[in-house]
């Protein structure tokens, strides 16, 4: 009895020693079968359909779509519209006084009118008409508003104002000059007045709006290069330079400012322009929408225009149709930009690259078979893609693509 109780227990140990070597043997060959995949590369997956969103930050610069009204070097300007004031076409802007021209010259001009208009009264004594008086009371108030602005910090308004008062002051003059019989003194000061006049007009060069728009006399030196009409010839290098010369949330000065006279800028229609690692799939997508947050400016939605890869750099461009408000001003800017998309769902390491450009290997009865894709939103996990091209092989929900 115990003889047979022994050689149970030695028969229960040669049974656990069995088991123990099987699973063993069974672990070894999934770890084997493991490394093989590894080696061979990746596994087979199905796409999905499905939404995903994401929020980047990126360091921006903004691309207005203005008109920039440059001139030759000048000494003196005088403003007839405010910074920030909505104009037409056709509606004055400025003057500027050639370099060499002196202040003094458009001085003598206006004592010269003065001159005439103390002898017009001289000469007409004490009788005032009711146009007359009318005149008076418009330039007195005139005056009186323009002085009110100035003190009080208006520039807004200073420029309207003083065309007002120019305005009603050769008004004056001239309903004068055909109220009274000219003296001897009166022929004289005319005379003088128009040698002052042609002075002044030889020096000056009137600024008029080519187009409508908002007035802004602020410039950088990326005003030339980065307006909208010039923004598929942009590099990486020029998005980058803009944005690290800028500081963030100001427009510096121009270089260029004696040249420079103003900009009348479509406040409606304007850019946000970034760059991205070309190695990172996520980027905009031509005519896909966008939130766009500027840092300190608000939220805006904006179109996707398009991405394109110079030098490592991926320039991403997105387009607003929103009133931009201060940033008329503002070069470089923090923006976040919120992706969203519902579309083909697929493990976002599928993701690999060709020249820079994104591309996943669908797998079809033939084989592997490449595509160029667009990512139109990546949370981390789970991307969604569109083909770029549908030639090689569809991209749609249940196709089998491989993950390396």
């Amino acid at each position: 009895m115990e003889m047979r109780q022994y050689h149970a227990r030695r028969a229960k140990r040669r049974l656990k020693k069995g088991a123990l070597v099987l699973i063993a043997v069974l672990l070894f060959i999934a770890v084997v079968v493991l490394l093989i995949i590894v080696s061979v590369g990746g596994a087979e997956a199905t796409a999905l359909y499905g939404p995903a969103v994401c929020a980047e930050k990126y360091s921006a610069v903004v691309v207005r779509n203005e008109k920039l009204v440059t001139t030759g070097d000048y000494d003196l300007a005088e403003f007839y519209a405010a910074e920030g004031q909505r104009v037409e076409p056709g509606d004055h802007i400025m003057d500027v006084y050639k370099m060499g021209f002196s202040r003094e010259i458009t001085s003598s001009l206006w004592n010269t009118k003065q001159e005439i208009y103390e002898e017009q009264l001289n000469v007409l004594g004490e009788a005032r008409d009711v146009e007359l008086r009318n005149y008076d009371d418009r330039i007195d108030s005139a005056k009186q508003r323009l002085a009110h602005a100035v003190l009080s910090g208006d520039q807004a308004a200073v420029p309207g104002i003083q065309k007002e008062l120019t305005d009603l002051l050769s008004a004056r003059s001239e309903y004068l000059r055909g109220y009274i019989q000219p003296s001897e003194k009166l022929r004289g000061l005319y005379q003088k007045e128009e040698d002052w006049q042609h002075a002044v007009d030889d020096g000056r060069i009137s600024l008029n709006a080519e187009v409508g728009g908002v007035v802004s006399y602020y410039f950088d030196d990326y005003s030339q290069p980065l307006n909208a009409d010039k923004l598929t010839n942009a590099t990486s290098d020029l998005i980058s330079k803009a944005y690290k010369r800028s500081n963030p949330s100001k427009m510096t000065a121009s270089t260029n400012a004696k040249s420079n006279a103003f900009r009348i800028v479509d406040t409606d229609d304007w850019y946000l322009v970034f760059l991205s690692s070309a190695d990172q799939p996520l980027r905009v997508t031509e005519d896909m929408y966008y939130t766009v947050e500027i840092e300190g400016y608000g939220s805006f939605e904006g179109v996707g225009v398009s991405s394109t890869v110079n030098d490592k750099k991926a320039i991403n461009v997105i387009h607003i149709e929103q009133d931009m408000g201060a940033l008329i001003n503002v070069r470089a800017v923090k923006a976040t930009v919120t992706y969203s998309a519902s579309g083909i769902k697929i493990d976002r390491k599928a993701i690999q690259f060709s020249d820079l450009e994104p591309f996943i290997e669908v797998i079809t009865p033939e084989g592997k078979v490449g595509v160029y894709v667009n990512v139109l939103a990546d949370d981390g996990k789970y991307a969604i893609v569109t083909a770029k091209n549908t030639d090689n092989a569809p991209v749609e929900q249940g196709m089998k693509y491989w993950i390396p």
